[in-house]
C-alpha cells in the first residue's frame, strides 16, 4: 500500500457520501540497491530543505489533511501537479512534532499517460501506484479550528477552484461554516516513500520509527 494518509484523507468523506476504491498496493516494501541509493540520495536533501513544517509553509505547502492514526502523519501540499521534480515534490508528509518523514510524487495522468521514466525516478514501474480523483477542503465555523476533510469528487466538484457554493451543492459545507480552501485532486501517478529510516523498508505503509 502506497502511504496511507493520502488515501485516508481522500477516504475520509462525509457522511452523504461512499468511500472511494484504494489504490493498488506495490510490492515489496523494502528497496533494492539501486532503489535505496535514489531514496538515501533525495531523503539527504529534503531533510536539509524541508526539516520542518515551518520550511515547508515558506515554501507554499499547506496542510492537507488531519494527523493519520495509522501512520501518525500529517500531508502537506504544494496544491500544483506541474514543475514537479526529485527535490520538489508535491506532497511531504510531517510528523506530530512536524518534522519531515516522507513524500509522494505525484503526476496527473491527463499529462502523464505514462509514468515518468527511470532517468528521474529510479525505482521499479511497480512502485507507481494509481490515486484515484477525489477532493480535499477546509473550513472552519465561527472563530474555530480549521478542519479539513477528504470526499468524492462529484461533477460539480471536479475543477479547481472549487467554491462555497459548490460545496454547498452537495451538502458537504455545514451551517454556519466559512470555505477556507478547496482542491480538486485529478487522478494521479503516485510514488511514495519514507525519507527517514524504516526497518520494514522505504515503500512500507507504515514506518515503526514514527510514532
Amino acid at each position: 500500500m502506497i502511504h496511507a494518509l493520502i488515501l485516508a484523507a481522500a477516504m475520509a468523506v462525509t457522511p452523504a457520501h461512499a468511500p472511494m476504491a484504494m489504490a493498488t498496493p506495490a510490492p515489496q516494501s523494502k528497496p533494492t540497491a539501486a532503489e535505496a541509493s535514489f531514496i538515501s540520495s533525495v531523503s539527504a536533501a529534503l531533510l536539509a530543505k524541508y526539516p520542518t513544517v515551518k520550511e515547508a509553509q515558506a515554501a507554499g505547502y499547506m496542510q492537507l489533511t488531519r494527523l493519520e492514526p495509522d501512520d501518525h502523519t500529517y500531508v502537506y501540499s504544494n496544491m500544483t501537479y506541474d514543475n514537479i521534480d526529485r527535490l520538489r515534490p508535491n506532497f511531504l508528509w510531517y510528523d506530530r512534532n512536524g518534522k519531515l518523514v516522507g513524500l509522494d510524487y505525484e503526476y496527473a495522468k491527463w499529462a502523464w499517460p505514462k509514468i515518468p521514466s527511470m532517468t528521474a525516478y529510479p525505482v521499479a514501474a511497480s512502485r507507481w501506484v494509481t490515486i484515484p480523483q477525489h477532493m480535499h477542503f477546509a473550513y472552519r465555523i465561527g472563530n474555530g479550528p480549521v478542519q479539513t476533510h477528504g470526499a468524492r469528487a462529484l461533477p460539480n466538484l471536479q475543477k479547481n477552484p472549487i467554491t462555497a457554493d459548490d460545496l454547498k451543492a452537495d451538502k458537504m459545507l455545514p451551517a454556519g461554516a466559512t470555505l477556507v480552501w478547496a482542491h480538486f485532486h485529478p487522478t494521479c501517478w503516485d510514488l511514495g516513500f519514507w525519507l527517514v529510516p524504516n526497518p520494514d523498508g522505504a515503500f512500507a505503509p507504515l514506518n515503526p520509527n514514527v510514532k
